[in-house]
């Protein structure tokens, strides 16, 4: 959960006090990975359609924690060998790139056999790193127009913040427009297909 809510934010790489606690609190209730990754993906978006003020937490999932939420496969076709097949052939439309090479093979690496939450976490963990390989191969002018894309985003937001503030959100916008690109990657379409996949089994 930390390296989603860090991959999330574009930085941060420490859980707060009460971040770490609803964490502990939620792992012990056994609320399951892919329901506390698809909550952090949807309170992210909440968040900026509301242009809130502070950087996302893991405690602004707790109310988005067992809301619907939709990806891109809502009725994935059949795997078909690999588990995650379907991202794999979403992703051929995507610009080709070596970060996008090494996401591939780690998707088609993944072991058919595998439980519905070990597919998802190992799928989700290759799409976070593919997104960090992903920014960090971008041109400097690309990851500029991006960022100021997401300063022109918080509208007078960004004059109503400190500037560590300011720098966090735009960060933070900033990564969640190249996610945009890559809507298969999302916890919840990555979840759809495992789901759909374990209940053909």
């Amino acid at each position: 959960m930390r390296a989603h809510l860090v991959c999330l934010r574009g930085g941060g790489l420490f859980l707060s006090s009460s971040d770490a606690l609803l964490l502990v609190q939620w792992l012990e209730a056994g609320v399951g990975v892919p329901r506390i990754l698809r909550a952090l993906e949807r309170a992210a978006e909440a968040r900026r359609a509301r242009r809130s003020r502070f950087p996302l937490q893991l405690t602004h999932a707790k109310r988005h924690l067992d809301r619907p939420t939709s990806g891109l496969f809502r009725s994935p076709p059949p795997a078909e060998g690999c588990p995650m097949g379907p991202v794999v052939r979403a992703l051929e439309a995507a610009p080709s790139s070596a970060a996008l090479a090494s996401l591939r093979a780690a998707l088609e690496a993944l072991p058919a056999d595998a439980d519905p939450e070990s597919l998802f976490r190992s799928a989700a963990t290759a799409a976070r790193a593919f997104l960090d390989a992903r920014w960090a191969e971008l041109p400097a002018t690309e990851r500029q127009r991006l960022q100021a894309e997401a300063l022109e985003g918080l509208g007078d937001l960004a004059d109503l913040v400190d500037d560590d503030t300011r720098e966090a959100l735009v960060r933070e916008g900033a990564r969640d427009l190249l996610r945009a690109g890559y809507p298969a990657l999302s916890a919840a379409s990555l979840w759809e297909v495992v789901e759909a996949r374990s209940h053909e089994a």
